[in-house]
């Protein structure tokens, strides 16, 4: 059958495009946005698009047009929801206004929603998304992109296997003008999530300055870095795993994890295909560097996660980056503002 997609939000992350013409005979640029990773899904149609910005709309239409030449705009996703018969919505929206529509898409008729990172700013309102899904039978999927990167199964597996022994520390740095903790950390503190496998019981925090007032989420829901926080927290898992996550302005723009266990140590850089292994050699001080390359797919990232939200729809199951999973990243940004307001001590995971 075919999925006819509608859309809320025409941003870049939606609807840009390539970059440009790529030598010859190269082809077929990796696409980064909804629209290009839906464009070559095959049953896959965009039916709508909504966005509040009439401009927006027209960018769509320019890039767009060609390939979905039948799409209708909308100004009110409410409209869409009542004059669309969709199967997929994607809420691809302002980080703190994604609540209300998935709660009325879930409860329009469409089989699945696939809604952009964090989840929510309250715990309340993932909650009642979570809820509105699964009374109303709809399957949805968080846009934590890692969680389809062939890189992180690889790391995870080797992780399994005990390369690297038990798993006893995580660190996640991320850095650059946008290290804002829930417009893109959350990124890397689901990345500690995906790795620890573990419930986050209690954490510590310290806020970028400037943000004393940040007793909840006070964004402008990730627009401008200078109305957002970065943050190092330190997070502690049930299963005895510490990890350090560290988002801060003012540094290079780049993001890491490194996984220590007893016998060794896995590095990962942003979306870099590779990983540096570092175990003990022959003597005490002696160590040995391996890289860990991961299978080349054709299929991974987005295309991967609206693939699989298909699949879940036809087979059932859940989403490897299900909304109960970030919501556990939720947990833990709301308890690094917890915990800078109770000055930097260790509390509860909230919720």
């Amino acid at each position: 059958m075919t999925y006819r997609v509608g859309i809320v939000g025409a941003s870049g992350i939606t609807i840009n495009t390539p970059s440009g013409a790529p030598p010859s005979p190269l082809d077929k640029e990796v696409f980064m946005s909804h629209v290009g990773c839906l464009s070559i899904i095959p049953d896959m149609e965009v039916t709508a698009i909504c966005d509040i910005v009439p401009e927006a709309l027209d960018r769509f239409k320019k890039n767009w047009g060609t390939r979905w030449p039948n799409a209708r705009t909308y100004v009110d996703y409410r409209d869409m929801l009542a004059n669309e018969e969709l199967d997929i919505l994607t809420v691809a929206t302002s980080d703190n206004r994604h609540t209300q529509i998935v709660i009325d898409g879930a409860r329009s008729g469409v089989k699945g929603i696939f809604c952009e990172k964090p989840i929510a700013t309250t715990i309340e309102d993932a909650d009642a998304m979570i809820a509105a899904c699964e009374e109303n039978g709809v399957k949805m999927s968080v846009n934590h992109t890692r969680r389809w990167s062939p890189i992180f199964h690889k790391v995870r597996g080797a992780i399994r296997r005990g390369t690297i022994g038990p798993l006893s520390s995580i660190t996640a740095e991320l850095g650059g003008p946008r290290a804002m903790m829930f417009r893109n950390g959350t990124h890397l503190i689901d990345a500690i999530c995906f790795f620890a496998e573990s419930k986050p019981t209690r954490v510590s925090a310290l806020l970028e300055d400037g943000f004393d007032h940040w007793d909840r989420y006070r964004g402008d829901g990730g627009k401008l870095p200078e109305n957002e926080p970065g943050a190092t927290g330190l997070v502690l898992f049930e299963n005895g795993i510490r990890a350090l996550f560290r988002g801060t302005k003012g540094t290079l723009s780049r993001s890491t994890l490194e996984l220590t266990g007893p016998m060794g140590q896995i590095s990962v850089a942003g979306d870099e295909p590779t990983a540096e292994l570092i175990m003990e050699g022959d003597g005490p001080l002696d160590l040995v560097r391996k890289s860990l390359r991961s299978e080349n797919y054709q299929v991974h990232g987005m295309v991967a996660a609206y693939k699989e939200l298909v699949d879940i729809i036809e087979r059932g199951g859940e989403s490897i980056s299900s909304p109960r999973d970030a919501r556990t990243a939720l947990q833990i940004m709301l308890g690094f503002l917890d915990s800078h307001q109770d000055g930097s001590r260790l509390v509860k995971v909230p919720g």
